[in-house]
């Protein structure tokens, strides 16, 4: 299993998408732009959004992506409990 975090910056919207490549799967871990996403009656980040198609383009190797897309380092990864 081959999972993936990306950071993808668009506009003004900032996001962080783990991805799994094998599986070929994403979760949005945080975005800002969910409360207008909740405002407009949806629940979770539907796989048209633009900032997702792009964690795609980028993960997946399609095309390239319409934003600015990171991958962060896992070693970066910071649990506070």
């Amino acid at each position: 299993m081959t999972i993936i975090l990306l950071q993808v910056k668009l506009r003004k919207v900032v996001a962080v998408i783990r991805v799994d490549i094998d599986n070929r799967n994403y979760s949005v871990v945080n975005c800002s732009n969910h409360e207008r996403c909740q405002s407009c009656g949806l629940s979770n980040c539907p796989a048209y959004c633009e900032i997702v198609v792009a964690a795609k383009d980028f993960a997946y190797g399609r095309r390239k992506p319409k934003a600015n897309v990171m991958e962060i380092p896992h070693n970066e990864i910071r649990v506070e409990v």
